[in-house]
């Protein structure tokens, strides 16, 4: 039997998770969506070809979904996850996973009381380009990971911070400059922890692993998404990987660079080929959410889950500490 499948909320990340749920045929039953504005909810619902709902608790009730997407404006996540678990259902929530690290911590707790699994989609981390550079340093191509430097453009900044832990494991310390003029920033929530998610202007953040790499991280809107998402650079005790040109509507790297020469790197890294299949953002969320199934059928961990998505929010909140104290900020093991 195939796990039924409900998603909630609509708009783009939420027809991303519906169109790749669809995709999964014979593996994933879609039995509904959901909206709070009807007409959104309809309109998705006959792409795909489920059911739609304007209130998360009739679908629940109706169709008892074994996972729900929740794909909520950001700053509302938490009581659709919360309603989700309750309900007895596995959640993959879209980024951030909440609008505090209060909420955050209760969802993870919540999903610990109801023996469910809490995911969290960072889909960047199925890309060709990651996937590969997370694999070189598995391996231990590049030896010991010594420097890394991260240049994304601000909407990319909560993925950037993901792809650090990600690529490079936990944080120890912080520090970090912000050029930000809150009026301007591009989501309409304030919080107590004041995370920065998408910097007005500029950030630069360096952050000190435990394992003893350091790795810079800079944003900035003006930079311009069909020039790259972002780049990353590494450099190892062994050898140095960089990669480059990640455009919005293709995210195979234009240039990867490989010092000392090593002819399969391009390959390696899914840099673009002209001819070649292109890899897109939608791309990306199929993968992850297909990642989020598989871990789920096989019995095994998802990808990223909750409490990735909660060191995720942490790591946010001490890149704001640390400018504001203009000096260290210590992350807890």
């Amino acid at each position: 039997m195939g796990l039924r499948v409900g998603v909630v909320g609509c708009g783009g990340a939420g027809s991303e998770h519906a169109r790749a749920y669809r995709g999964l045929t014979g593996r994933v039953e879609l039995v509904g969506v959901c909206d709070v504005q009807r007409e959104r909810a309809a309109r998705l619902a006959d792409a795909v070809g489920t059911r739609a709902y304007a209130a998360l608790d009739d679908l629940l009730a109706t169709e008892r979904p074994d996972v729900v997407s929740v794909c909520t404006a950001e700053y509302a996540h938490t009581e659709p996850v919360l309603a989700a678990l309750a309900a007895g259902c596995h959640v993959l929530c879209e980024k951030p996973l909440a609008a505090t690290v209060d909420d955050a911590r209760r969802m993870v707790r919540a999903a610990g009381v109801a023996g469910k699994v809490l995911g969290v989609d960072y889909n960047y981390r199925h890309m060709p380009a990651f996937r590969g550079l997370r694999e070189e340093l598995a391996r231990g191509t590049l030896g010991e990971p010594v420097l890394a430097q991260v240049s994304a453009h601000a909407f990319c900044y909560h993925h950037a911070l993901d792809l650090v832990r990600f690529l490079f494991g936990p944080v120890a310390e912080v520090g970090a400059w912000i050029d930000d003029v809150p009026s301007r920033r591009d989501f309409p929530w304030h919080t107590p922890e004041e995370f920065l998610y998408v910097p007005s202007v500029s950030v630069t953040a360096v952050f000190r692993t435990r394992a003893g790499a350091t790795v810079t991280l800079g944003a900035s809107r003006l930079r311009a998404l069909e020039d790259t998402l972002l780049d990353v650079e590494v450099v190892g005790s062994r050898a140095r990987r960089a990669l480059r040109g990640l455009p919005v509507q293709d995210t195979r790297p234009r240039v990867v660079e490989a010092w000392p020469p090593d002819a399969g790197a391009s390959a390696r890294m899914g840099a673009w080929v002209e001819g070649h299949p292109a890899f897109s953002l939608s791309d990306a969320f199929g993968a992850s959410v297909a990642a989020f199934v598989d871990a789920l059928q096989a019995g095994q961990a998802v990808p990223t889950d909750g409490h990735d998505g909660l060191a995720v929010l942490l790591l946010d909140q001490a890149v704001v500490q640390a400018h504001r104290l203009g000096g260290w900020v210590r992350l807890g093991a």
